[in-house]
């Protein structure tokens, strides 16, 4: 009975330790005012509560416009000229007058062979043909004294004939010493090598001292590259062939050339070869286009960007590409209706020219399109509308250039 007592003595004292202990415990920290818990608002639609906040988007405005069909790709550049120095008679170098990567005139001396032997043949040569002429001069005498005593009928005229025979030898004998002369200073001339267009000399393969044959294979004494003009080289798909040719018919198409990376035009050029087959494993087809390259900024063997205009899209319907979506059926835009509420209308692209897309089907001139805060939406949504005022004119022959937006105007609707 006295632990039972002291039991429930103890659970009264509990009580009353809680009792003025909890308004201590539940208060709030100094300084702060009481906690307060924020209520959930219902969802939309419940009609209790703040319905659910309105997204804000950017549109801009479809255009119809004629836009230039250009295509852009990656090329390379090409020299119209290029030739390997080889030696064309045998001999030691004597003279090297070039070094590696030296600029070079056409008649520029590049070597100079040891012409010593070729010299003295020419010279024995001579010595012969003085001979054969010494020899004439007395055939000729003799001829015309067999004439005048065949005409005495002193001799026979057999001995004319035979004297004639004699004078016919020799000159026979001294047209064939010229050309043997003429022969040896051609091949004396090979003993100068000169350079044969104006041009850059690759790597220099031989020196002073080397002996050079005509039989030698490989890359030759060095190689002169032509630097200007230069040609550009690239490929187009073979579905494009028809357009391309109808472009041509119609006018002079030019290429423009870009260094990868770079919006600035470098060089320009008309478009002048059009392969004469497509290449069945690619199914492309090769153009080229000459180019100045007066200042140099070409190089042969460069990867560029070619740009060539091939046609015209005529009323082409304009939107900034940004404003394309890609789904799960295709290309999509969110189109801004009158009642400032989202249709997902599929389109179709055809081409895409810097920041524009040109489509044929599912816009209109005049349609607002949104560009910014797409992922937000979807059909059906309503929006508060910016519409930004963006230029999606084509530049011409510039596929690679991007369009710049105009300053934005606000258009806002609640």
């Amino acid at each position: 009975m006295k632990r039972l007592g002291l039991l429930i003595a103890f659970v009264v004292l509990a009580g009353l330790g809680y009792i003025f202990l909890s308004p201590h415990l539940n208060a709030p920290p100094a300084g702060k005012g009481p906690t307060t818990v924020a209520a959930t608002a219902p969802a939309a639609g419940s009609g209790k509560g703040r319905s659910a906040a309105v997204p804000s988007i950017v549109a801009a405005t479809a255009k119809t416009e004629d836009v230039p069909i250009t295509k852009t790709v990656v090329g390379n550049i090409e020299p119209i000229n290029t030739v390997i120095i080889r030696p064309q008679a045998d001999g030691v170098v004597m003279a090297t007058n070039v070094k590696d990567g030296q600029m070079v005139k056409a008649g520029d001396v590049l070597f100079q062979l040891d012409d010593r032997t070729i010299r003295a043949t020419i010279e024995k040569d001579k010595a012969a043909l003085a001979k054969d002429q010494a020899n004439l001069d007395s055939a000729n005498q003799d001829l015309i004294g067999a004439q005048a005593l065949s005409s005495q009928k002193i001799n026979t005229q057999q001995q004319t004939y035979q004297a004639l025979a004699v004078v016919n030898a020799l000159k026979a004998s001294i047209a064939m010493d010229t050309a043997q002369i003429q022969a040896d200073e051609v091949l004396l001339s090979y003993m100068t090598i000169k350079a044969p267009i104006d041009g850059r000399v690759g790597v220099v393969n031989t020196s002073v001292g080397n002996f050079v044959r005509t039989a030698d294979t490989g890359g030759g004494l060095l190689t002169i590259t032509r630097m200007a003009p230069l040609r550009v080289s690239f490929t187009v798909a073979e579905s494009d062939l028809p357009t391309l040719r109808d472009a041509m018919k119609e006018r002079q198409l030019d290429v423009l050339v870009k260094v990868p990376g770079s919006k600035e035009v470098i060089a320009s050029g008309p478009l002048n070869f059009v392969d004469s087959s497509v290449d069945t494993a690619s199914g492309t087809i090769v153009l080229k286009a000459d180019v100045a390259n007066d200042d140099g900024a070409l190089w042969p063997g460069q990867y560029i960007n070619a740009t060539v205009e091939i046609g015209t899209h005529k009323d082409a319907v304009t939107v900034p590409l940004i404003a394309i979506q890609q789904g799960n059926d295709g290309t999509f835009a969110f189109v801004v209706g009158p009642d400032k509420k989202v249709i997902k209308q599929a389109v179709t692209v055809v081409e895409t020219v810097g920041d524009t897309a040109v489509t044929t089907a599912g816009l209109k001139s005049g349609d607002h399109v949104v560009i910014d805060g797409q992922l937000h939406l979807q059909d059906g949504s309503s929006v508060i509308e910016t519409v930004a005022d963006v230029d999606t004119a084509a530049p011409a022959l510039s596929a690679a250039d991007a369009v710049a937006p105009d300053p934005i105007k606000t258009d806002t609707v609640q």
